[in-house]
């Protein structure tokens, strides 16, 4: 028996150095089909391929498509290193640039919505720390600091308010710890705090004046998504500081307005003081979008807890796959409409296509389980892809802020020619790509960002475009006409989910963190139970 055992001995070594002469050959193969430029022949004759266009197949084709992720991951954070180097050069401090001019723009939305509080500055904090920015982060994060002032008399959007500055603040100290982003954070939150008070309901109006908000009375009505849309911030503040005041003013109004409507897909507005529906439409777009998108992602912000919000939840999602999907005659997709009446609308504008994102995103999470859930999520592939013709349909590869389809033809027309940098394609291509890891959707979202950088990238950072589709109208070939206006949500969701869709999971697990209304990431809170991960796969179609 010794001398079998000394015999192994020789065979063992053996085996060990085949397995390590192995190893070696695979790594050189691996790196050879990595760093080789590919060529390819055309008239011109032969050309370099980009790291970031390589076509992968064969053996090493998972290697080759994570090779070229990160390749497209750094291209996207070389653009938000452009855009900030911009906005530090040209309007730093400003709420947002004129990228083509080179000039800081004082407001957004007209005045409309926030004036004088350097929103491009807090909206990209939270993409600079996922980005891994970090003197970027520490040049933005001192001027919050030292700059940002919320004393002086000003009248703002509360839903833009709590959305881009509280939404940021928070996400920025959840990210990086900061204290000092932890208190200015709830420094805004005392100072909106009393406009819940307004009404018994708890219902918000949307324009209240700083530098302390003053009760106004509670009548009218209010928008659902501007009363929707705050609860997820609230509640972090609450983590933040350890107060449940600020998570119990924001929750009152949902749960108003929940126990006095028994349909779960609501009208356009609320009354303040009955919490009752009122309007005409219903529908999961511009209006009542982020609401919806509230619902379950301030389920998985509470640690998956509250069935309140989860079954309010499937109740809206399994209300739209009855009522609201138009089919387009001729085309493989579907997609959520708004109902009038009894007339669903053919037209897909670019706002609600954040719907299908936050489908994927409860499945993901565990809200459905079995059937159901492989049903919502084919839903959302289906309209994720009707979404994406907003930017296949146009000759410049921008997106488009709405587009129709004939109801007999199927024809697809664009009605509204304005890019907007608009996040909500991305968005649901993101979600879709961490809930099926089918490549299509990262190749979607990279012919989406080749056209942003041809088309919509000037000295001072990126712009919107005045017409898509000017190109195809254009007898000599020119790029669309810029409208010269950086959006401050172009620094914190367009970007981020740009990155997010060609990076690893780990860049910003959702099992962590929830990305609110702006795409500031906000950190799960305690006693979170977790769900599936990605437990439904699509077949590809």
């Amino acid at each position: 028996m010794a001398m079998f055992r000394r015999s192994r001995a020789p065979r063992r070594a053996c085996i060990l150095l085949m397995a390590a002469a192995w190893l070696l050959f695979c790594t050189y193969m691996f790196h050879g089909v990595l760093d080789v430029q590919l060529n390819i022949s055309d008239n011109a004759g032969a050309q370099e391929v980009p790291p970031t266009e390589r076509q992968c197949s064969g053996l090493f084709a998972s290697f080759c498509e994570r090779h070229v992720a990160q390749y497209r991951a750094e291209a996207v954070r070389q653009g938000m290193m452009h855009a900030w180097q911009g906005y530090k050069s040209y309007a730093w401090g400003a709420d947002e640039i004129h990228p083509k001019s080179k000039t800081a723009k004082t407001d957004i939305m007209g005045g409309a919505g926030i004036s004088g509080m350097g929103v491009s500055m807090v909206d990209a904090l939270s993409t600079l720390k996922v980005m891994q920015l970090d003197q970027e982060f520490k040049e933005g994060r001192d001027w919050v600091v030292d700059k940002l002032n919320f004393e002086r008399t000003t009248t703002v959007s509360f839903f833009e308010t709590v959305i881009r500055i509280l939404g940021g603040l928070a996400a920025a100290h959840d990210l990086s710890g900061d204290p000092q982003l932890g208190a200015k954070a709830q420094d805004l939150a005392d100072r909106l705090l009393p406009a819940f008070d307004s009404a018994p309901t708890g219902i918000i109006s949307n324009t209240v004046s700083l530098p302390l908000v003053q009760p106004d009375g509670g009548s009218g009505s209010s928008g659902l998504a501007e009363m929707g849309t705050n609860v997820l911030e609230f509640s972090s503040i609450s983590s933040i500081t350890g107060d449940d005041k600020y998570r119990r003013a924001a929750e009152k109004p949902l749960r108003a307005v929940h126990a006095a409507n028994e349909h779960a897909l609501m009208f356009e507005h609320v009354d303040r003081q009955t919490a009752l529906e009122t309007g005409s439409k219903r529908g999961v777009g511009a209006g009542t979008d982020s609401y919806y998108e509230y619902l379950i992602k301030y389920w998985v912000l509470g640690g998956r807890s509250d069935e309140h919000f989860r079954a309010r939840w499937e109740a809206v999602v399994d209300d739209v796959l009855r009522k609201l999907i138009v089919s387009p005659p001729g085309w493989p997709f579907s997609f959520a409409s708004d109902l009038q009446g009894d007339s669903l609308s053919p037209v897909l504008e670019h706002l609600r296509c954040f719907f299908p994102g936050s489908v994927a995103l409860g499945v993901m999470s565990g809200a459905v389980q079995g059937p159901k859930a492989q049903l919502y999520l084919e839903f959302a592939a289906n309209m994720t892809l009707a979404c994406y013709q907003l930017y296949n349909s146009t000759a410049s590869g921008l997106g488009a802020e709405r587009i129709s389809f004939d109801q007999q033809s199927g024809q697809l027309v664009i009605s509204d020619e304005r890019y907007w940098q608009r996040p909500e394609v991305i968005e649901s291509i993101f979600y879709m790509w961490r809930a099926t890891k089918d490549k299509r959707w990262r190749d979607m979202g990279w012919r989406m960002w080749r056209a942003i950088e041809k088309h919509a990238r000037w000295e001072g950072g990126y712009s919107g475009a005045l017409d898509v589709d000017a190109v195809r109208a254009a007898a000599v070939v020119v790029p669309p006409e810029s409208d010269d206006v950086s959006q401050s949500w172009f620094f914190a969701e367009t970007l981020k989910y740009f990155y997010l869709l060609f990076s690893p999971d780990s860049a910003l697990s959702l099992q962590d963190w929830v990305l609110n209304t702006e795409a500031h990431p906000l950190r799960v809170q305690s006693g979170r139970q977790r769900g599936s991960r990605a437990a439904v796969r699509l077949k590809r179609q």
